[in-house]
Parts: structure tokens; sequence; C-alpha cells
């Protein structure tokens, strides 16, 4: 890498026109699909943000992957498929222009590959049926899908305090454990649950329970299990926002923005008695825009 620019620093003059016709196309694909990481990512300053673009958009594609047609071996041979595009990519020889953004961001941010290879490590977790027992077993989930996601994003924000590492794992688990609980229904529709076996026994439920929510018989118990996630959650949360003032400043407002907006479902969470199963849980365009706007202005402006 030698040549390029310290990680978050603007290369000088423009894109080459390949390069900035295959950022452009990825801008327009994160758009349409990236939700609440589309509001946080808007206001940073280029470089970071068509980073962060390519980034979401290899997460993307392995996600979509696991969650894809096909057998569990057929997904995970799609997915490891992917992986050799990925090497492909880092060794110069991009196929296409997702992969010749990626590489580029690589190159440019100095992005560890192998939290790239543990995204598509964690998605192969999600082509057979998941089993997670206890914590322990969640966190270890959580690092591949999320977790991972985190350590390459705070790269891309740049920072030099190396606990910084440690906040961003913890806060790509908080919005892990948000998605989890959000998607709880759905999942268990989908014969998946993500939430710790360890943690229904504690309040003596089972995954039918969970399906059932509300209106089922342990509704009670129901609801002290989703605090009790709520709150691990918020927990998750408090730890990862310690990176928010060790990051360089003009991509605070990201990772803030981010946690205000997943935050936000929790206290919706709360507000609906936790029903989760007969409504899809989400924010309005124009709300998740306040939200996203108010965190990125309190980090920005905060010494």
């Amino acid at each position: 890498m030698e040549g390029r620019p310290a990680a978050g620093e603007e290369l000088s003059g423009a894109l080459a026109p390949e390069l900035e016709a295959a950022y452009h196309q990825c801008a327009l694909e994160v758009r349409q699909s990236a939700g609440n990481f589309y509001y946080a990512f808007r206001l940073l300053p280029a470089s970071k943000r068509r980073a962060l673009h390519a980034v979401y958009r290899f997460c993307r594609g392995a996600d979509d992957i696991a969650d894809g047609p096909g057998t569990a071996d057929q997904r995970m041979d799609h997915l490891e498929a992917y992986r050799l595009l990925l090497e492909s990519a880092l060794r110069g020889r991009p196929t296409g222009p997702e992969w010749l953004t990626l590489a580029d961001s690589v190159e440019r941010f100095r992005l560890n590959p192998r939290h790239l290879q543990d995204v598509i490590d964690g998605c192969r977790a999600d082509c057979a049926p998941l089993v997670i027992e206890t914590e322990a077993d969640l966190k270890r989930y959580s690092y591949g899908v999320a977790g991972s996601v985190g350590l390459l994003s705070a790269r891309i924000f740049g920072y030099s305090d190396q606990r910084v590492e440690v906040y961003a794992v913890e806060l790509g688990e908080a919005m892990q454990l948000t998605n989890i609980l959000r998607d709880l229904g759905e999942d268990l529709g989908n014969q998946r649950c993500y939430l710790p076996r360890a943690d229904l026994a504690r309040f003596s439920l089972t995954e039918h329970d969970l399906l059932l929510g509300r209106r089922g018989p342990r509704v009670d118990a129901y609801r002290e299990m989703m605090a009790f996630e709520v709150d691990r959650a918020g927990e998750h949360f408090a730890v990862g926002l310690r990176l928010v003032p060790l990051v360089e400043r003009d991509a605070r407002g990201c990772p803030a923005a981010l946690a205000a907006l997943y935050q936000r479902l929790l206290v919706e969470m709360r507000r609906r008695d936790f029903d989760v199963q007969t409504q899809r849980l989400s924010l309005t365009p124009a709300r998740k825009v306040r939200l996203a706007v108010s965190a990125w202005l309190r980090a920005t402006l905060t010494p």
C-alpha cells in the first residue's frame, strides 16, 4: 500500500472514471437497501462514505446468499464462491464494479482482510439450523455478522486509541441483538431462534412461546424475558458508544446516528409491549432523519 494516504485521508484529485462510476452505482444500491445505515452514512466525508457503502454492499451480498434459495450445502458453496471473488479482488483482480470499490476501499483505508473473511464465516452459520445455547454462543455468532463489521467501520472512521476496537465490537453486538429482537417472530417462522436457549430456560419459555408472544399463555414470562434482552442490548450500547469521542471528529456522527436509530427501536419495542410478532417494527423516514441529524450534531459538536 505504499504511496496510499493514511486511513481517512482524502486522495488528491478526482477518482478514475471507472472507479467513480462503480462507487456511484454502489451508492445507488445502498440507498435502495440500506435502511438505517443510509441515514447514518449520509453526512460522512465523501471518501469515508464511499468506503462504508462498499463494505455495506459486500456484507449485504454475503447475507443475501445465506438467506437465499437453495439447500444449506448449496448456499455454503455459494458463499465459498463469494470468498474466492473476494480473494481475487484483494489480489488486484476485481471481477466487477462491486469488487472494484471494495478493493479500493481496502487499500485506501488499510482494512484488515481477515474481518471481511469473518463476515463470510458469520453468514455461513445462517445457512444451516443454528443452535445458540448460551450468551457466549450468541457473542460468537454476533461477532461474525456484526462485530467484524464494526471493526471494518471503525477503521474507516479513523482512530488511534486501540480501545475503539473493543467498543466497535460491542456496538455491533448491540445492533445485532436489537435486530434479533425486532425480527423475533419472522425468524421463528423460518425456524431460527437466535436467543440463547439458556435465556429461554431462565424464564421457562419455549420457542413456541416466543412465536406466540403476547398472544400466548406465558405472556408475563415473555414480557420479562424481552425486557431482560432489551436491557442487555442497552448495556452493549452503553459500552459501544464509548468509541464515539475516540474516532475522527468528521466521522463521529455516524456511529452516534446508528446507535440512536437502533436504540429508538428498543424504545418502540417497550412501547408496543414487546409485540414483535404481529407487525414489523420500523421507523418512518422522517423520524430516521430527525434522529440521525440530532445524533450527528451532538456527537460532532461535543468537545
